[in-house]
């Protein structure tokens, strides 16, 4: 019970507890001052409210909206004076347990509907997702996806991809290898590609050169359930990332269509299968 004899510290703990046991029970900071204040003066008007709270006029217009929707406020009049008078603390509790037994209604109802809910979650997460990036520090952001792969299928045809990307591709490569990642890719037949082949290719990491006639401005790298498709046209990286199961899956047979078409079987026999 609050008295005149209570501490100003202990009246403090009291009205923060309250003003907490509130904002549980649904209402915003702004709504709990204005109650709170209400309910020390017993009837009060707009104007009062708005003097007392430091709130805008305006506002606390709203808030007593709010709060005579919720119950916690009755309009009353005093000749041509509006007054608006705060629900007892009794109220509160009526109200809590009305509020209580409305969410135990709702908590039965939606486990009665879970599986059409359910079915409807699945049927939206199974849609692919795609996302876009623009610019070199954007497209950055899909090579270093990647890392966190085991394994990446790359088609590497672009001439333009290191001349705009600069030092960062070329870092990226030997992270890759560092990491352990296990890698099958596709470049140029060109005299640099073929040079970077020799360099760099391994039976973790195996390179196999193309006909150049089938070089592209886009490069494409698959890994976990993505497809990553960067072009360097216009020199200016864009990358598209669709992710799903089944695109992955197809991207993954075309690539490997490509790979055992042009890998020798010289070079078949050199190549440890990953």
């Amino acid at each position: 019970m609050l008295t005149e004899s209570t501490t100003p510290v202990i009246m403090k703990l009291l009205m923060d507890k309250l003003k907490q046991d509130l904002q549980t029970f649904g209402l915003s900071e702004e709504e709990v001052v204005v109650y709170i204040t209400a309910l020390e003066q017993g009837s009060t008007t707009v104007l009062e409210l708005a003097r007392s709270t430091k709130i805008p006029r305006t506002t606390v217009y709203l808030l007593i909206d709010s709060l005579t929707e919720k119950g916690l406020l009755t309009l009353t009049a005093q000749g041509k004076k509006k007054l608006y008078v705060p629900a007892s603390p009794e109220d509160l509790i009526t109200l809590a347990k009305a509020k209580h037994a409305q969410l135990e209604h709702t908590i039965g109802s939606l486990s009665e509907e879970l599986p059409q809910l359910q079915a409807l979650f699945n049927m939206s997460h199974q849609k692919p997702k795609i996302r876009y990036y623009e610019g070199v520090e954007e497209v950055k952001r899909v090579y270093e996806d990647t890392l966190l792969s085991e394994k990446i299928l790359v088609h590497c045809m672009s001439q333009d991809a290191k001349m705009i990307m600069g030092e960062y591709l070329e870092k990226y490569f030997i992270r890759v290898a560092r990491k352990m990642i296990h890698t099958k890719e596709l470049v140029s037949d060109s005299e640099e590609d073929k040079k970077y082949q020799q360099e760099y290719s391994t039976s973790r990491n195996q390179i196999i050169c193309i006909p150049s006639k089938y070089q592209t401005n886009t490069d494409y790298m698959i890994y976990k359930d993505c497809v990553a498709f960067i072009t360097y046209k216009d020199q200016v990286p864009v990358g598209v990332v669709i992710s799903d199961t089944e695109i992955t899956r197809f991207e993954k047979i075309r690539f490997m269509m490509v790979w055992e078409r042009f890998v020798s079987k010289n070079d078949e026999a050199k190549i440890a299968k990953i």
